[in-house]
């Protein structure tokens, strides 16, 4: 039951991650970003509130309207509660919702009101088909196991890589309070302070760049920093350098 249970989580935690590095994504930022706090293709607080609104069903059956409201609060309860937990851990806003219509503090608000709601119906519609196809796999005690250990160590490879983060932040804060920018950068790549992008890429590790994509609204304790820090970064993202097979087709258009 509880494997099963842990499953079916899964399952929505990866639902709710599609939605977010894909659909959401591909609509407002036009290319797809991974959205979510952990690295994997998972996002437990759509887990969670799946698993409660399908609790909540099985109480009061097929009362949409009811199942909406209750599950559109409790959703919400989630959330205003992961926002609070995030920044006493991490010293950070992950999410901010200060520019919405009918907002909380900025870490809820009525349209993720009305979104969960509406999600929360449509798995009370789908939990029987999700919860049937997990209970015919034969393998699931294995399969929950493993996927069980990669969560849990993607949650110890995050947690240590944003407390790297807000430590690195920090030390450049001081270094920005007394007015010392060239040491911080000089230290983040020990080569001239003109090599900017090979600089800004020893600065940031991947998972640290990945959550300055995912989560545009972060505010962190130490924003002077961070807001030098991504100038850092979005200005010296990546660009592949053309193949001399590029390079020719490239002449061949200009002739």
């Amino acid at each position: 039951m509880i494997i099963d249970l842990f499953l079916c989580f899964v399952f929505y935690s990866f639902a709710g991650w599609f939605w977010e590095s894909f659909i959401l994504s591909l609509g407002q930022e036009h290319r797809i970003i991974n959205r979510g706090f952990l690295n994997g293709p998972y996002c437990p607080i759509y887990g969670v509130g799946a698993l409660a609104a399908a609790y909540i069903s099985s109480i009061i059956g097929n009362n949409y309207v009811l199942l909406f409201i209750l599950s559109g609060i409790i959703a919400c309860i989630i959330e205003y509660i992961t926002s609070f937990a995030l920044e006493k851990l991490f010293h950070a806003r992950w999410w901010d919702y200060s520019n919405r219509f009918m907002h909380l503090n900025g870490r809820i608000c009525l349209a993720g009101f009305i979104l969960f709601g509406l999600a929360s119906v449509g798995v009370s519609l789908v939990q029987p088909y999700v919860y049937g196809f997990i209970t015919s796999i034969s393998w699931r005690n294995t399969l929950a196991i493993v996927i069980a250990i990669i969560i849990a160590l993607d949650i110890f490879s995050t947690a240590k890589s944003v407390k790297s983060f807000n430590k690195t932040l920090r030390e450049f804060q001081n270094f920005l309070n007394r007015g010392r920018i060239i040491q911080f950068i000089s230290r983040g790549k020990k080569v001239f302070v003109g090599q900017i992008e090979k600089g800004s890429r020893k600065i940031l590790t991947y998972p640290q760049r990945r959550l300055i994509r995912a989560f545009p609204s972060y505010r962190s304790y130490y924003d002077k920093a961070y807001n030098e820090v991504k100038k850092f970064y979005d200005s010296t993202k990546y660009k592949p350098k053309k193949t001399a097979h590029a390079r020719k087709k490239s002449q061949k258009i200009v002739k």
